[in-house]
């Protein structure tokens, strides 16, 4: 659901030139290509207790973001490639956090000049909205958005789903699985190969993390692309070997899945240790990669998360050959 302030009103009516639901219709569309989930529809409505130029995000009727966009006005965003300031209303950009500036038209094509990216608040909203989308995409999927998975599948291959749903995993684990991988932003367009994993090793494990990893790994080549650049490169920050095998020997597994009982201390230093080098990717504008070995990926996934929510943990196993990794900084934490 979005709420919106009543000087955001234009934004939504077409007879005042207001392009917002069209965005929105290409949102959905985008996510469905994207992640292969269709999103629920969105309901947008005036908030009288808002202020003018305020909005806010909800998710099950409670609100996960909030900003606010001038529709008289441009933002000026700085990625860093700027050759000088700009005068304006100095912001922070709501989708991603950077540091920007509202401009009146008049400074549009100054900004552009000057190598900033300038954009309108639609497109400001329209971003946000997406990223939330993203972000939030596990919980937004639901077990009738799963049956209508299983139902797409069963019309090319209606022994596969027979197979899976006939006693091998039950419903909920399937669809925490795939949550497991929205909330990772990993693709579950390819239903096809993430049936035939867990088919394959259900027998073998019902340990839903471990399948969580299978499932990873058979989906490899998505998750490289999604990082690779034009040269099939991905940039990323590597472990020291020493710190992984601590790591790793701080890992109690059990039935119930796996938990990490590094000392606090330790905890907090690996943390800050993992965010200052992905500064090195970050300031260049590469997307937060950290690499490490398949034992940890989870658990360490889930050490840093809380605290650098953006971060993508990737395992070796998880990059395919023609894929060229390039090491920006290595973390290494004094034991």
């Amino acid at each position: 659901e979005l709420e919106i302030g009543y000087a955001l009103i234009r934004l939504v009516d077409a007879k005042q030139g207001g392009d917002l639901l069209q965005r929105i219709t290409m949102i959905r569309r985008q996510i469905a290509l994207e992640l292969g989930i269709v999103v629920p529809s969105i309901r947008i409505r005036d908030n009288v207790r808002l202020g003018p130029n305020d909005y806010a995000i909800k998710i099950k009727g409670v609100q996960v973001a909030r900003g606010a966009v001038y529709p008289d006005q441009y933002l000026a965003m700085d990625s860093g490639t700027a050759t000088g300031k700009i005068g304006g209303e100095p912001t922070t950009e709501p989708a991603f956090g950077l540091p920007a500036v509202w401009i009146p038209p008049g400074r549009k094509e100054q900004a552009e000049m000057m190598n900033y990216t300038v954009v309108d608040a639609s497109s400001v909203l329209a971003t946000h909205l997406t990223e939330i989308i993203k972000t939030h995409a596990a919980e937004l999927f639901s077990r009738q958005d799963l049956n209508h998975l299983l139902d797409t599948v069963k019309e090319k291959s209606p022994a596969l789903v027979e197979e899976i749903t006939g006693g091998a995993l039950k419903a909920g684990d399937i669809q925490k699985i795939l949550q497991g991988l929205l909330e990772e932003r990993v693709p579950i367009r390819d239903m096809e190969t993430i049936l035939e994993t867990l088919s394959d090793w259900a027998g073998r494990t019902q340990d839903l993390e471990v399948l969580h990893e299978y499932v990873r790994n058979a989906l490899a080549r998505t998750i490289c692309a999604q990082y690779r650049d034009d040269q099939g490169k991905i940039r990323c920050i590597t472990f020291d070997p020493a710190l992984e095998d601590t790591i790793n020997r701080h890992i109690e597994r059990s039935e119930r899945g796996s938990y990490l009982t590094l000392p606090p201390a330790l905890a907090t230093r690996i943390v800050q240790a993992v965010a200052q080098e992905l500064q090195k990717l970050t300031s260049v504008g590469y997307p937060p990669v950290l690499l490490c070995s398949a034992q940890i990926r989870m658990s360490l996934r889930r050490l840093l998360v809380p605290s650098i929510p953006n971060i993508v943990v990737l395992a070796y196993n998880e990059i395919v050959k023609d894929t060229h990794i390039e090491s920006l900084g290595m973390v290494v934490v004094e034991l």
